[in-house]
């Protein structure tokens, strides 16, 4: 890369050119940002310390640092970062395929995807190579998350007119200040942030308890040695016990289709938010199958 940089710089512009910022605004923004950093920094499975650098004035300025003995990396970093925040927005304002499928990779995985880039050396890389990078760190949901975050509050803020972001070195500018204003934000904010659900998995639940009665009641039981909450679907099934054809003790085993819904939650993790039955296979009591 023929330029050099090593800090990321953030300007909000205020609306009454001062050069005060709400507190917990700037804490709960920058948040979302900083956990962007890192996640980006994790995915290129790099050792690279973010420093905080004094607020300037000039609106409100924030600069951070970025450290590394090579410094073709860092830069690398600060321009990859400053693609992220201002030229790749959000393509169908919702979590894509690609992205979904990427939930549940592990790092060992996403380890070997950047190996197939076939990038060895950042000293030499091209426009073509930091695409690439840049399509293997948008697969990851939580960049994508922390990104529209970041502009959904900058959205709520009415003290902001625009915000600029440029990369520096040793706080010279190289280039000029790329500008976002209100209008530009929603390009960015995933507007719909449903995560589809697990379905049709075959499982065996021990069944702790079940609803004797009806009502939206959630059965309990193991599910791998942890006890799970469930919503029982399956008519046929409920009607057995509702009826007392299912004799209950502590031996009674469910062979079931399993699904469950998803959410983010408020730090970026995958949440389980709902567990339901929809069809019972057969169920066990006292080590005899009984097929539905």
């Amino acid at each position: 890369m023929a330029e050099l940089y090593n800090q990321l710089k953030l300007h909000y512009y205020l609306y009454d050119d001062s050069h005060e910022i709400d507190a917990f605004f700037r804490n709960d923004s920058e948040r979302e940002l900083l956990n962007l950093f890192q996640e980006v920094i994790n995915d290129l499975d790099l050792r690279v310390r973010i420093e905080s650098t004094p607020s300037k004035e000039g609106g409100y300025i924030e600069i951070w640092q970025f450290v590394d003995d090579n410094k073709e990396l860092i830069s690398l970093v600060v321009s990859l970062l400053t693609l992220i925040l201002s030229r790749y927005p959000v393509k169908n304002k919702r979590l894509d395929k690609a992205q979904i499928e990427n939930l549940e990779l592990d790092n060992l995985l996403k380890k070997e995807e950047l190996k197939k880039l076939g990038i060895t050396n950042y000293e030499k890389i091209d426009e073509t190579a930091v695409n690439k990078i840049i399509d293997f760190l948008l697969k990851n949901y939580k960049i994508i998350w922390r990104r529209s975050n970041f502009f959904k509050r900058l959205t709520g803020n009415k003290e902001v007119k625009k915000i600029g972001i440029n990369k520096l070195l040793n706080f010279q500018a190289a280039d000029e200040e790329i500008t976002l204003r209100l209008g530009d934000y929603e390009q960015f904010i995933l507007f719909n942030e449903e995560i589809p659900d697990i379905k049709n998995n075959e499982v065996t639940i021990d069944l702790i308890s079940s609803v004797l009665k009806k009502g939206n009641f959630r059965w309990r039981g193991f599910l791998n040695g942890q006890i799970i909450n469930f919503v029982m679907e399956d008519e046929r099934f409920k009607r057995l016990v509702f009826d007392g054809l299912l004799t209950h003790n502590n031996n009674v085993k469910l062979k079931v289709i399993l699904n469950n819904s998803r959410k983010i939650d408020d730090s970026g993790l995958i949440r389980i938010t709902k567990y339901y039955v929809s069809k019972v296979i057969s169920y066990f009591v006292g080590g005899k199958e009984f097929t539905m």
